[in-house]
């Protein structure tokens, strides 16, 4: 199933911090047409301040992500099934996910 969440914002603190919920979902990095990572998270917001932070996937750092998106997801399980749904769809582009989720 396609992406059907928000559209992108810059990745940046400022913006992150302006635009990304604290709330549970998937989100997905990105730079203009090409899809990067998709990760799931309780807090959407705490996840991708530790991306900016703190990434320690050197295929996303060297991708160098200049957006993000999410789509809310509530519970544990429903977003480690959509997380997996789009790292499926989504693998021909060359996405740095290392596994499904």
């Amino acid at each position: 199933m396609p992406w059907r969440g928000s559209a992108g914002f810059n990745f940046n603190q400022v913006s992150v911090d302006a635009n990304a919920p604290a709330s549970s979902g998937v989100y997905a990095l990105f730079n203009e047409g090409k899809w990067i990572y998709f990760g799931e998270s309780i807090n959407i917001r705490q996840r991708l301040t530790q991306h900016l932070n703190n990434e320690t996937n050197e295929r996303v750092r060297r991708s160098l992500p200049q957006f993000f998106a999410y789509e809310l997801v509530a519970g544990e399980l429903q977003r480690k099934a959509r997380q997996n749904e789009l790292i499926r769809e989504f693998a021909y582009s060359g996405l740095c996910n290392e596994r499904l989720g």
